[in-house]
């Protein structure tokens, strides 16, 4: 064999070796057809922190995938600037361990100095894990909100490799409503009426007797009402007899209104007892001695200590748990409506 002819076979292997190395496809990041969105539908209160955690099932897809909100437009398809254009001011936590909500702050000020001002579309992605946040504190008078079609969208999910779309989400938000538990209608965004009864779930009462009758006292029995004063940072709370003459707070002598929210400057006077509060209440969802269990909601606890029949002590009281969203001059009013309580021993 001669040295040309296995010059020749050694090249045609490189080459041959080459080409084949060339058809063999490089690993490339991909997106798992079957990957999908669990949820397309968004319909959440406006005028509070809403966050949807894991909507999208990743499959097999090579992460990190990034999300992209695209064709954001209203329902008939015209667009949508309310929400592509416009951004609003919105309060933020420092990320600093400093910058952490405790609910053992001293004071209004270092609650605040905590937060500060940042600037957001209304409804948002995250780019890197696909969740839908809409924000709180947002002048909402522009959106189109229920009984309204509302608005579409697409979504773009992205990675080194491959590039998939999704269409047709929808967002229909409700109207604005400031405060939990409450009697509004959803579509038309407006109370009932003024009141709402106690025996919604929220009011729990014992030990409490009717002075008419001295019989006990029911939730059902006690309306409440949620009343914007201005525009300030305080909240009261005020009770009623049946007649709506004022009750004095001082009777229900049994509570510990030092640590009754997460409030200060207490004011208390013959007719209400007031705080200075940092809004919404609360403040962040996180359990503390103010609030519920699960940190939803502010709980509060009234009570008194009376003689009953044959002496026997009672302790009455009355426990509600609420939330305002809507920065304010809030009053909480509980009216006992049928008849007063009794807060004098038998």
């Amino acid at each position: 064999m001669s040295k040309s002819f296995i010059t020749v076979l050694l090249l045609t292997g490189l080459i041959c070796g080459w080409g084949c190395r060339k058809l063999v496809p490089l690993d490339k990041d991909t997106i798992d057809p079957s990957a999908l969105f669990i949820t397309k539908k968004f319909e959440p209160v406006l005028g509070r922190h809403t966050m949807y955690r894991n909507i999208f099932n990743y499959g097999q897809s090579t992460l990190p995938l990034q999300f992209e909100i695209v064709n954001m437009r209203r329902f008939d398809g015209s667009p949508a600037p309310e929400l592509t254009d416009s951004v609003y001011p919105v309060m933020a936590w420092k990320n600093t361990a400093e910058g952490a909500y405790t609910g053992l702050e001293k004071s209004l000020e270092e609650i605040e100095s905590k937060r500060y001002t940042e600037f957001h579309r209304l409804f948002e992605m995250r780019k890197f894990s696909g969740e839908i946040l809409v924000w709180p504190g947002i002048n909402t008078s522009k959106l189109l909100t229920q009984p309204d079609s509302g608005y579409k969208f697409d979504v773009k999910v992205s990675n080194s490799g491959a590039v998939s779309y999704y269409y047709d989400f929808r967002f229909m938000p409700y109207k604005s409503i400031p405060y939990d538990p409450n009697n509004y209608d959803l579509a038309t965004g407006m109370p009932s009426s003024p009141t709402m009864p106690g025996g919604l779930g929220a009011l729990d009462i014992g030990g409490i007797y009717r002075s008419k009758d001295n019989n006990l006292m029911s939730a059902s029995e006690v309306d409440v009402m949620f009343n914007r004063m201005g525009n300030g940072n305080t909240l009261s709370f005020r009770f009623l007899d049946s007649a709506y003459r004022p009750i004095d707070p001082g009777l229900f002598a049994a509570t510990d209104w030092t640590r009754l929210v997460h409030g200060f400057d207490m004011q208390q006077s013959a007719a209400k007892v007031t705080y200075s509060v940092a809004y919404p209440v609360p403040v962040v969802q996180l359990p503390t001695r103010y609030t519920n269990s699960s940190g939803t909601r502010a709980n509060v606890h009234f009570g008194f200590y009376r003689v009953g029949p044959g002496g026997q002590g009672i302790d009455a009281f009355l426990n509600f748990q609420f939330a305002i969203y809507e920065k304010g001059d809030w009053e909480i009013v509980f009216h006992f409506k049928n008849t007063s309580p009794k807060f004098t021993n038998d």
